[in-house]
């Protein structure tokens, strides 16, 4: 399967570049036009997508590289979404793969969080982490193989990452298995949803 990395320049995710080390992976740092950049998309089956963002996406050479106008693109693709928040991103627009919540690679978001730690810990944690997705991207169960990769040790950080890190199958993509009803937390309680339906409630997004 052909994989593009996704991963803008920027020397405070650097670390992150282990994950593809050695790889005959396209890997884009550079910027590129809208119309380049879904062409790759489209000669691609893997999407992995590294560096800094929000909610909304991911963030690169100052603007959005990866936003809801490539979401048509990415839900045809096996995705890999590691920035702060891409949680939200792959929920809101029920796409598939493995992807991160808030994670802390820097010790300003430490401080933020209000998490007692070191430059030591931090580093120690990015270089653990990178290690780990490097050795659990595309596994049965990636989730599995993370944990058993990415062990605290007393790091406080890792302690908070690994809380953060999902892998999830699309609705779409259950509904076209068969699955008709799923469990999940709605206002405290587990409901059953009928996935058919609430597929057909976010096809507008």
């Amino acid at each position: 399967m052909k994989t593009l990395v996704i991963h803008p320049a920027d020397k405070t995710t650097d670390f992150l570049s282990e994950i593809y080390s050695g790889e005959d992976w396209t890997v884009i740092r550079h910027d590129l036009s809208s119309k380049m950049l879904k062409s790759l998309i489209k000669e691609h089956d893997r999407i992995i997508m590294l560096g800094h963002g929000t909610p909304q996406g991911l963030i690169g050479h100052n603007k959005f590289v990866i936003n809801s106008k490539l979401v048509y693109l990415l839900r045809e693709k096996e995705l890999v979404c590691i920035w702060c928040n891409a949680d939200k991103f792959v929920l809101a627009y029920d796409l598939s793969g493995f992807y991160t919540g808030m994670i802390i690679s820097e010790i300003g978001e430490a401080d933020f969080l209000g998490i007692d730690s070191s430059i030591q810990e931090i580093n120690t944690s990015n270089k653990m982490f990178s290690f780990a997705v490097k050795n659990s991207l595309f596994k049965e169960d990636p989730i599995i193989a993370m944990k058993s990769f990415y062990i605290s040790f007393n790091n406080r950080i890792v302690s908070y990452n690994k809380k953060n890190i999902y892998f999830r199958t699309s609705v779409r993509q259950n509904v076209k298995s068969g699955v008709k009803e799923a469990k999940l937390w709605k206002e405290d309680k587990l409901e059953t949803i009928n996935l058919e339906e609430f597929l057909n409630s976010i096809m507008n997004k």
